[in-house]
């Protein structure tokens, strides 16, 4: 039992001293991380172990539950562990970490006592620690195939169950090292390597996956970052959060998803003083209720994506706020709407507040300390992470690249060992050098690339073509954490992924080609660029029973998004080139109807003008897609904004629907309302 023991000197201003007792022993109370428990899994033996200092380099797993996962008792008796499906993940993971030399890895499954609830509610607390702590993360897809490239649109790889789980938020954001896996073991591509892909399927901004602190990033866009993420228990939607705000807070299952999500905003306020916290925007069916100023869910964050941190040093020490046994205090500045029981108040502007005070009461002041937070520090912050004698290269040729032949231009750098295909070059202080190069070319058309290599503490690396020398080392210019790299030559593209190691110093350099006759070499070396436009849409049409459905985008691309109650649908403004400016249909389902179609657009340049159109009827979405396309081609004038066929409201068999441009919270530049309406 620990008891704590607080001594108050109302007259002295020396320090508050704390002291506790613990176990019978009295000692000064430091602010230290106590040990904990943590069990890794062997990677040869599959044997757990507890370890609480010391821990060694690990690999972490992560991945979607499924039926007959492992779990803690079933791996205490492999044979037991062997007859349920799941045991097929946890022997592959580790012989995926086990080919890269890590001798022990994390795996959430079997490496928690879920019958514990105070070991569980320990875990749950440090999970975000765990997956900071890991070398590397191992990201299972067992719904994702590697035939298509995560570009391509025909890829599973954006429709991955992974992206909608609440707790992978966590798991994709706090390694160092992220490493996507198909259903089948093989690698698909790095967090570096697919930074853009995977920030257009969660919305998180693609700086963030080249290094960016998530703290930099306001209260309210880290929680839109889980809005459209489920949990199979309601309160995990909170629990999952803890750790990417660094707060903590006990589990209480039972206590309800909206109950823990007040707790956690509670927990944020404690250390945080960003009133972006009160920046959300309730689900269309409690528009009309009563509400404070926390949200229910991180759903009611889902439009806050742009708001940054208030500017809270703007109103001095008034910026501060609590809660109190009688709710929320806090200093608004109010401005009257004409009604007087309705105000307008400012999140962020300053409030002149002065108290009226009795005068028994003059001398009572309120005052506001600040903590500087605590910072959370990783176990392996001290720990060097390359080794003392310097980085050992491990370059292999995978199958696809074989074509190439090694050219060692620099001799005494370069370790031959029994396999053909690899070359390991040493660097550092037992080589006393910290640079080399790697060229690799082909005996018949003499194409040629170049591997740079530099060790200054730590390991770099860069890849260009030819064989010259480059002037400077990439990374004195982009110290950008570079996991892979592909670049396009005359005849396909070279890629080159740095794989983490379990062994300290070790860096291991796979080479792969992608040939020039590959459907999927554009996949490999474009960047997306999400467009900055866009239409939030109703999911639902409801009026005097009439519930119409929106069940289709067309044509669909990686950027539109599906909420409970509306869509996302981003939409680049028209070039000068373009001969059709780009619109959508979108198709709404009117039970006892036709289907209902509704064509939203932009035209003109810069930010583009909206235009909207309803079309009632048989025919399907590609169908009515292709008439637009086809009146075009025919040499109509139904791309000038002033044709009477497009407008900003057009009635339809009792559907309306209009455009307005963005004057609230949410997301993209335009609103679409559709309304019913009868004949007279």
């Amino acid at each position: 039992m620990l008891v704590f023991i607080y001594y108050w000197r109302p007259s002295s201003h020396k320090s508050l001293t704390v002291h506790a007792w613990l176990d019978n022993s009295f000692f000064p109370f430091h602010n230290s991380r106590l040990l904990s428990l943590m069990r890794l899994l062997n990677t040869k033996t599959l044997k757990l172990a507890e370890f609480y200092a010391d821990i060694p380099l690990y690999a972490i797993l992560s991945h979607t539950w499924e039926k007959e996962e492992v779990t803690f008792q079933d791996i205490q008796n492999l044979e037991t562990a062997r007859l349920k499906a799941g045991f097929a993940k946890v022997s592959n993971a580790c012989a995926r970490a086990r080919n890269y030399d890590f001798e022990w890895i994390w795996i959430d499954s079997c490496c928690i006592n879920k019958e514990s609830s105070a070991e569980l509610s320990e875990a749950i607390n440090s999970m975000y620690q765990y997956y900071e702590d890991a070398a590397v993360c191992y990201v299972y897809l067992c719904d994702v195939s590697i035939e298509f490239h995560p570009r391509n649109p025909k890829s599973m790889f954006k429709d991955s169950r992974w992206f909608k789980r609440g707790w992978t938020l966590q798991e994709l954001l706090a390694p160092d090292y992220v490493i996507f896996l198909d259903k089948d073991w093989v690698r698909i591509g790095t967090r570096w390597t697919l930074r853009d892909v995977v920030s257009v399927i969660t919305s998180i901004p693609v700086e963030v996956f080249k290094g960016r602190d998530i703290n930099r990033y306001s209260v309210a866009q880290r929680m839109s970052w889980a809005a459209s993420r489920e949990t199979t228990r309601a309160e995990d939607q909170a629990y999952s959060l803890m750790g990417m705000f660094g707060v903590n807070m006990p589990p209480i299952y039972g206590e309800g998803g909206a109950k823990a999500f007040m707790r956690l905003q509670q927990e944020i306020i404690k250390i945080s003083d960003d009133r972006s916290i009160f920046a959300w925007v309730a689900a269309s069916s409690e528009h009309d209720e009563n509400r404070g100023l926390l949200a229910k869910s991180p759903y009611e964050f889902r439009m806050s994506g742009e708001v940054k941190a208030s500017e809270s040093d703007c109103i001095g020490d008034r910026s501060s706020y609590s809660f109190g046994n009688n709710g929320l205090r806090i200093h608004l500045p109010l401005e009257s709407t004409g009604d007087d029981d309705v105000f307008l108040a400012s999140l962020l502007y300053q409030l002149v507040f002065r108290p009226t005070l009795q005068p028994a009461l003059k001398n009572i002041q309120e005052l506001t300390v600040r903590e500087n937070p605590v910072a959370r520090m990783s176990r392996f912050d001290n720990r060097p992470r390359y080794g003392s004698a310097g980085t050992v290269y491990h370059v292999d040729l995978l199958p696809s690249a074989r074509h190439f032949l090694f050219t060692n231009t620099i001799p005494f750098h370069v370790v031959y060992p029994p396999n053909p295909n690899r070359v390991l070059v040493q660097l550092g202080p037992w080589s006393s050098c910290d640079y080399s190069k790697l060229t690799y070319k082909t005996q018949v058309t003499k194409e040629a690339f170049t591997i740079h290599l530099w060790h200054t503490g730590s390991p770099y690396y860069a890849l260009h073509l030819g064989d010259q020398p480059i002037e400077k080392p990439s990374f004195l210019t982009d110290p950008s954490p570079d996991d892979g790299t592909v670049m396009r030559s005359d005849s396909g593209a070279i890629s080159v992924h740095c794989e983490v190691t379990g062994r300290l110093g070790d860096q291991r350099l796979e080479i792969d080609f992608i040939d020039q006759d590959s459907l999927e070499i554009d996949f490999w070396t474009q960047t997306l660029q999400p467009p900055r436009s866009g239409f939030i849409v109703p999911s639902k049409v409801d009026s005097e029973g009439l519930n119409g459905q929106l069940i289709g985008v067309y044509p669909s691309d990686f950027y539109t998004k599906t909420f409970q109650d509306m869509a996302y649908i981003p939409m680049s403004p028209p070039d000068d080139g373009d001969t059709v400016p780009p619109f959508r249909i979108l198709t709404y389902r009117i039970p006892g109807r036709f289907s209902s179609h509704v064509a939203i657009g932009l035209l003109g340049p810069s930010s583009g003008t909206p235009w909207t159109e309803v079309v009632v009827g048989p025919g399907t979405a590609e169908q009515v897609y292709q008439s637009y396309i086809n009146r075009s081609r025919a040499g109509k004038e139904w791309l000038k904004e002033e044709t009477s066929i497009w407008s900003d409201s057009f009635y339809g068999d009792g559907l309306v629907a209009s455009v307005q441009e963005r004057s609230s919270l949410q997301l993209g530049t335009h609103l679409l309302r559709l309304e019913w309406t009868y004949p007279d």
